[in-house]
Formats: structure tokens, sequence, C-alpha cells
């Protein structure tokens, strides 16, 4: 297969500067969380703005408006019995209200015990005296405790893994799901929403969620007038607190906006889930922030040390700054990993560069692996011979198992799947077992030559 053919198979996912997107690497975490979309941050000072007017935390600051005087608490440090009604009657709040409204302003220094008595705190007037980030800190610590103490977090953060508005009824079939999930872990009797007519206790349940999340600013209501019936979203305050929750988790949470900033394999895991607009956007923003060769040199290295998504991503990015990277593809040469890239990109600019059949042999296997990560099987299987006859894809696919890649079983085994031709797919699956044999496999791997 030529240079020409096989840059042409990567390019409907390779193409970045082209409208496509670029192959990721881990969106998730390492344990194979699944990759989030990403988001654009609102300003702090908006989001600012936003907290100080959510009316739960408006609620806590009342509380503990209420406790200037002092007011008896439990061991717990919850309300003694008595003041709570006293408080659901002066401040007109049902006693789930309150209890929220309590663990709020506690949790946020609005309110503070000492000894059995809980006062006013320091942060008491945070909402109105408190400095932009005084102010995100104490929302972003209630969000922390509402997600905790009301179970939350699955649901949330699955509003934020969707990326926009999600129906009702979907929402209540994944948090009935939830609960009995939450139910067999904790060795309970699973709850199922058919116990009762139309699953009641799962709606009040789900209801009283909803009603905390928006409480707090978290989510947003609406309707899908083409579908009807309502659906939820989260707010642009809580897109940037969930953003801070899974980061602090672990995940690779990608920000529109901020990749001038970041290094190429930020730029190019980000690219992996932006839509045409956006992704052109973060390239343009990327690349002027960078010398050409400097941009060149840092997305070779992303290439280098990512997965073959990325390394695909990286060369298709490169397309973006032309001759300029030239020098520094050249240079590339010289490393075995991206070799191959190398060399067909500097074909496709006009400038000479040698590309024996080992190093085509792995270029394709690299090539279909980065194709893996984003892709159905059948729709890489599809993709990648293109331009072949189904004797000459046979041939190929046989030839396979001796190249020394990591993902060549894998990319053997989808051919052998999905294949739609049999010699092909019978080529591929005999292959595969030789790719997984020690005695039968010889592996090599393409040298680095100029």
């Amino acid at each position: 297969m030529g240079t020409d053919g096989q840059r042409a198979t990567a390019g409907s996912e390779q193409g970045t500067a082209g409208g496509q997107r670029a192959p990721a690497g881990d969106g998730g975490r390492a344990s194979g969380l699944p990759k989030l979309p990403p988001v654009r941050l609102a300003s702090r000072d908006e989001l600012a703005s936003s907290a100080r007017v959510a009316p739960l935390l408006r609620a806590a600051r009342e509380v503990a408006r209420w406790a200037r005087a002092g007011r008896a608490v439990d061991e717990d440090g919850g309300l003694h019995p008595d003041e709570a009604r006293a408080a659901v009657a002066d401040l007109e709040l049902t006693p789930a209200e309150l209890g929220v409204a309590w663990q709020v302003a506690a949790g946020t220094g609005m309110l503070r015990t000492t000894g059995a008595l809980a006062v006013p705190g320091a942060q008491l007037n945070v909402l109105t005296d408190g400095t932009t980030d005084e102010v995100l800190s104490a929302w972003d610590d209630a969000l922390t405790l509402m997600l905790s103490a009301e179970d939350l977090d699955g649901m949330a953060t699955a509003l934020y893994t969707v990326g926009g508005p999600v129906k009702m009824d979907a929402l209540f079939e994944a948090y009935v799901a939830a609960a009995g999930s939450r139910d067999r872990q904790a060795g309970r009797p699973e709850a199922d929403g058919r116990d009762t007519p139309g699953g009641e206790d799962q709606a009040a349940e789900l209801s009283a969620a909803l009603e905390a999340l928006a409480d707090l600013g978290v989510v947003e209501l609406g309707t899908d007038d083409a579908a009807g019936g309502l659906t939820v979203t989260l707010s642009r305050l809580g897109v940037w607190g969930m953003h801070r929750q899974l980061r602090a988790q672990g995940w690779h949470v990608p920000v529109l906006g901020s990749g001038a900033g970041g290094d190429a394999t930020t730029l190019l895991a980000t690219l992996a889930s932006c839509d045409i607009e956006d992704g052109e956007a973060e390239i343009t923003a990327w690349l002027a922030a960078r010398a050409p060769e400097q941009a060149a040199r840092e997305l070779i290295d992303a290439a280098r040390r990512g997965t073959p998504g990325l390394r695909g991503a990286g060369f298709a990015v490169l397309d973006r700054i032309g001759t300029g990277a030239v020098p520094a593809v050249r240079a590339a040469l010289d490393d075995p990993v991206v070799h191959a890239h190398a060399a067909v990109w500097l074909h496709e600019h006009g400038e000479d560069a040698e590309l024996g059949p080992a190093e085509r042999a792995w270029l394709l296997v690299d090539l279909g692996a980065g194709l893996l990560e984003e892709a159905d099987p059948r729709d890489v299987v599809a993709e990648l011979l293109p331009d072949l006859p189904a004797e000459a894809q046979a041939e190929l696919v046989a030839g396979l198992w001796e190249v020394k890649h990591p993902a060549v079983t894998g990319l053997l085994t989808a051919l052998s799947d999905h294949h739609p031709d049999p010699a092909v797919a019978r080529a591929a699956r005999k292959a595969a077992f030789k790719a997984r044999s020690p005695s039968g496999r010889a592996p090599r791997r393409p040298r680095s030559r100029r």
C-alpha cells in the first residue's frame, strides 16, 4: 500500500485541520472511565455572581444569622429538637430544608459550634462581603457536602458526561439503577421502582435530589419541545463545580479555551472530543502561542510518548504548520516510534524520505490501533484498507504477525472478527494466532534511517 494511500486511510480520523476529530489517548483514567467532553468554563466573576444568589447558600446564611444568640445542639452537632421546631417556624422552612441548610451553614463556615451551642461563624457574610475566590470556595465546599451527604455524585457526574440536557425519564431510569446498585453493595434488598405504582418512592427521591441540586445552582430545568417532557442540565456553575470534583478524582477533564497554555498532549487529548469549530479554535490558539519549529517539536514529542491515536493526531496538526515543521519532522526520522509517520508526512509535503515495506506494515498497524481507540471495530475494518482488492488485503494481513507492535494482535483480532471477506478474515485469524505464539513469532520493528 502506498504512502499516499496510508495517509488517506488515516485522514478520516486524523485530519483535525480538515475538520475531523483527532484520536485521543486516555480520556478517562487508566481504569477505563468514559471520556468526558471538553467544556468551556465561565469567568470566575460570573460564577461567583451566580453562587451569591444560590437559594441554598442564602438559606444557610439565614440559618446562621438566626443562631446569633446561640442555639442548643445535640451531641452530633445538629439542632436540638426544640430549637429545630423554632427554626422551622421562624424561618418558614420545612424540616428537610432546615436540615440541608444547617449542614451547608456548618460546612461552609457560616456556622460554628462551641461547646453545646451553635453560633455564627467567620464566613457568615461571605456571600455579601467575600471576594470572588472566597465565594467560590464556599460554594465548592457546599457542593462537596451535598454530593456526599445526599449521594448525588453519580447523578451530577452523569450530567457532566452527557454534556447537555437529559430527559427526565432517562435520568429517572439511571437514578433507579444507581439506587439498586447501592442497595446491592450495602447488602440490602434491592429497591425496585416496580414495587410501587409508578415508582413513587424513587420518583420522590429523584425530585428531592434535583431540588437540592437546583437550590445550590448546580442544575437547571428545561423542556424538550421536540420530544416533550422536562430536561435537566448542569448550569455553568454546576459545570465548573463538577470539573473541579472530577479533576480531583483523577479524571481527564479538558477545558476549551485553555489549549494555548497546555502542552501538546493536552491539546491532542482535548481535540478528541471537540467538534469542528471548537477544534479549529483550539489548534489556532495553541499554534499562535509558539514559533513553528517549537510547536512542531512539541507535537512530535507528544506523538513519540503517546498512544497510536495521539501519534496520528499529532502529525495531522503538523499539517497546519506546513514547511515550518520540516526540520523537526526530518529530525524525527531517527526515532523508530515516529519514523514511519514522519516519512509519510515529509513525502506528502514534497520532501524525500525512505519508507520500506516493514515500515509500511508497522505504520498500518499503528494507524489501525489509533482508529480502534475511538471507533467501532467494524468501522475500522471498513476504513483501514479501502483501496486494495480482497486478494491483496489477505496477502498483506497474513504478514502482519511479524510486525513488532503492541497493538498488532488486537488489530488482527478485529480484522478476523469483522472483515466481510472470508479470505481476509481467515488470513487475519491465522496471523493473530502466530502473533500470540512465542514459537511462531519473529517480530521486527522498523529501523530508523534516513
